[in-house]
């Protein structure tokens, strides 16, 4: 969802405040969009008042969304990680997928696709 941020500022002898415009998120840069007699700036359908001129494209700043970076473990993606079982009678064994998604051979998994041999894992790697 992108917002439009508005600031404006005034100086002794101004009729009225100079604004200026950001656009803040999303993925669009800006646009000015004239709709049944009102001038919007997008995205965001922000209304522009009716005694102010519209703003040039070139003067709304923009600042586009940025994803986060993801939180992806510091192993190798051919390397076989085996690891006890909860009683101790077992091994499972945790390697990364193509996706880079790391996937446990023990039945929790296989229902939930969560376990704590994958946290156990990720939480060590990182």
């Amino acid at each position: 969802m992108a917002i439009v941020g508005v600031s404006e500022w005034f100086m002794h002898g101004m009729s009225k405040p100079k604004r200026k415009y950001a656009v803040h998120g999303g993925l669009i840069p800006p646009a000015t969009c004239e709709l049944n007699g009102n001038r919007y700036i997008m995205p965001g359908w922000y209304k522009l008042p009716d005694d102010e001129p519209t703003p040039n494209i070139e003067d709304i700043a923009f600042y586009p969304y940025k994803p986060k970076r993801p939180n992806i473990p510091n192993i190798k993606s051919n390397k076989v990680y085996k690891v006890m079982s909860s009683k101790g009678d077992k091994q499972y064994e945790v390697k990364m997928d193509n996706s880079g998604v790391l996937v446990c051979s023990c039945p929790g998994y296989g229902f939930r696709r969560k376990c704590r041999h994958v946290t156990e894992i990720h939480s060590n790697s990182i």
